[in-house]
């Protein structure tokens, strides 16, 4: 992950934000790795369903658009 890459996500739940910064507590972790953790892991569960490849596809079609356009990534 390139550094400085950042993201804002409404979770849609104040209780889903506690158990995160619960869990990040508990587990002695930033919230970051925690979530970064969290989406690896849904990812990686996409490759048996063969979304996975469809999520690849479409990130290397973004990036040379990105590349084709000169807008960077």
């Amino acid at each position: 992950m390139a550094k400085g890459t950042r993201i804002t996500v409404d979770l849609g739940s104040e209780e889903l934000l506690k158990a995160v910064k619960f869990a990040s507590v508990e587990q002695n972790k930033p919230i970051r790795e925690i979530i970064i953790e969290a989406l690896e892991q849904w990812l990686g569960g996409k490759k048996s369903s063969g979304q996975q490849q469809d999520y690849l596809a479409m990130m290397k079609a973004l990036d040379e658009y990105r590349k084709s356009t000169g807008k960077g990534s």
